[in-house]
């Protein structure tokens, strides 16, 4: 029963519009280059970042995905390059997206403004012989490409300082729009139906080893509504962070962060749901772990964003 009614639920919406399956995260300051290309060496060396998050636990084939990206500072820090691998499923579809990232970065009062571009491919499968169908000859199942690949492009904007950040992007602003006469898709150009996020974030210093960051994530889409996320973190010493985050009206995060050495830092959230579809699932897990290889310069700590 699970399985139909996640496979109905993912039907929904990639028979119009595909290459825009975009997974919740509760760690978008800490893997921001999943949302925005203009985060691409940001973290001023080489970083690498690695998330897993398992959605809706307790529901068969609900949302998984797995992100792996890598980036950093080069030519005297004005460009950044990055290269981001997104593989997304639910039910009986599966995307995985290869990008690179283009950030140019120019000095700006007391901080950096980058701007950034990704490009790339996004692979869409539809695994359509998993269905249970009650007509096997079903025109809609049959004239249906099980996989297809299509190009894709990002934009993004990323202003930062040592206290706060503010991003701007349009990811994956090309969409695919399913023929049902002949089953092919074509590209459909419509920035009124694509994605749009805007993040922010302030570090607040409460004592010299106790600070506040709070944080928001605003995603906006024409046709959908508008979801909100909003975070709080303390941090203690640069080493421990601990938080909370509230999505939309049911959902609230717990969170905690370790810097366990100047290179590795490990992230985890939970995600408890308070509204009906709660009593059914086990909430949501999320685990992000980022590596950086050499700082590129002298820093008292490491950043936070």
């Amino acid at each position: 029963m699970n399985r139909i009614i996640l496979s109905i639920l993912a039907i929904s919406f990639p028979f119009q519009l595909l290459g825009q399956m975009f997974p919740l995260s509760d760690h978008y300051v800490v893997n921001a280059l999943a949302i925005n290309p203009a985060f691409a060496g940001c973290q001023d060396a080489l970083s690498l970042t690695a998330s897993y998050r398992d959605q809706w636990v307790g529901f068969n084939d609900a949302p998984k995905s797995y992100i792996l990206s890598v980036h950093t500072p080069v030519f005297n820090d004005r460009v950044g390059l990055g290269l981001l691998i997104d593989n997304n499923s639910i039910g009986i579809f599966k995307e995985t997206s290869f990008f690179g990232n283009y950030a140019y970065r120019m000095e700006l009062r007391n901080g950096k403004l980058a701007l950034g571009l990704g490009f790339g491919i996004t692979v869409n499968n539809i695994a359509w012989n998993e269905l249970i169908a009650a007509d096997p000859n079903d025109v809609q199942l049959m004239n249906n490409n099980t996989s297809v690949v299509m190009p894709n492009f990002s934009l993004g904007m990323y202003y930062y300082t040592k206290k706060y950040f503010i991003g701007i992007s349009v990811p994956l602003f090309l969409s695919q729009e399913l023929d049902k006469y002949n089953g092919k898709y074509k590209i459909n150009n419509n920035f009124s139906g694509c994605n749009y996020f805007f993040s922010g974030g302030y570090e607040l210093d409460i004592s010299p080893h106790v600070k506040l960051l709070p944080s928001m994530l605003i995603k906006y889409h024409p046709d959908n509504p508008v979801q909100i996320d909003y975070n709080v973190q303390i941090s203690l010493k640069d080493k421990i962070w601990m938080g909370i985050g509230y999505r939309n009206k049911d959902i609230l995060v717990g969170m905690l962060q370790c810097q366990l050495n100047y290179q590795l830092r490990m992230a985890y959230s939970y995600d408890f749901y308070f509204g009906s579809i709660g009593k059914y699932m086990n909430g949501s897990h999320e685990i992000v772990l980022n590596y950086v290889l050499k700082y590129s310069r002298k820093v008292i700590g490491p950043r936070q964003f």
